[in-house]
């Protein structure tokens, strides 16, 4: 019953990017995870298909990929998002192996932000990183 819960409450996130007046998300993927095997084959394909899919369909949807080529850069210390509420200010969500912590000091903030600035500009642009999801999305075969 539990897996069912986590997947119900997964779908109706995911049900958020497409509604009438959706938020902004942007996601920056390392190109490793595009060749992580989890699930098998036929998940990964799908699964990349669908990003794909909702990256092209969804305007206020991006995806980039930082290539592996790219080498060490600054977002492999691990994930975390930041939040725009509207009309107020940004707090940070940083996430680890054991823990995850909201920051909300405005310099650290700012620290996050100037991080996010750089893993961006060593990622694809929107368009070259749908055609790699989709190259990746039909290798798994």
């Amino acid at each position: 019953m539990w897996v069912e819960e986590q997947v119900a409450t997964r779908l109706a996130r995911q049900e958020i990017l497409t509604r009438p007046d959706p938020p902004m998300f942007t996601a920056v993927l390392d190109e490793r995870v595009l060749h992580q095997p989890v699930g098998g084959a036929e998940v990964m394909r799908e699964q990349l298909r669908h990003i794909a899919t909702l990256c092209a369909e969804q305007p206020r949807t991006r995806f980039q990929v930082v290539p592996t080529s790219v080498g060490a850069y600054a977002g492999l210390n691990g994930p975390f998002v930041i939040v725009t509420h509207p009309g107020g200010d940004d707090v940070a969500y940083l996430d680890d192996q054991l823990d995850g912590r909201f920051v909300a000091r405005v310099g650290d903030v700012k620290t996050v932000q100037q991080l996010w600035d750089s893993v961006r500009a060593e990622a694809l642009s929107h368009q070259q990183s749908i055609e790699m999801i989709r190259k990746v999305a039909e290798s798994w075969t």
